[in-house]
């Protein structure tokens, strides 16, 4: 089902309208140059999290190691592509959030609060999986 959508460029743009909506609603109380400052942000935010969908779905597919041979007929494993390019967009996208964080008001309401705090502990949580898998995918070869 995930897959679907994802061959969809309208359904995709929706979905992304909705979480810029999201973001934006969370960010409401910032001053307009704030918000304006922010923008880019936000937008790159939700690209990186579709494209943290999609590098997802590639992992399951492909899996997080990887056998390779070198030019002199030596094999072996090694962490897959798509895990490399997930560990690193991963490590963006907490970079792009915690600037975000950092921008919210300290008066803001507290339920826009704790769900964006939702939001970044299950992403945390679905990256530290995949570091998890990674790990004792490398250490049982």
């Amino acid at each position: 089902m995930k897959q679907l959508w994802r061959d969809n460029k309208k359904i995709k743009e929706k979905i992304k309208k909705k979480r810029i909506a999201e973001y934006n609603k969370i960010f409401k109380e910032l001053p307009q140059e704030k918000k304006k400052l922010i923008r880019k942000s936000i937008e790159q935010a939700v690209h990186m999290e579709m494209q943290l969908d999609d590098l997802q779905i590639q992992l399951e597919k492909v899996g997080f190691v990887e056998e390779y041979c070198n030019g002199n007929n030596q094999f072996g494993k090694k962490e897959s592509t798509e895990s490399k390019a997930y560990n690193t967009l991963m490590k963006n996208y907490i970079a792009i959030i915690k600037v975000l964080l950092s921008e919210l008001p300290q008066t803001k309401n507290e339920d826009d609060d704790e769900e964006f705090k939702k939001f970044i502990m299950e992403r945390v949580r679905r990256w530290t999986q995949s570091e998890n898998t990674i790990t004792k995918s490398l250490m049982v070869k």
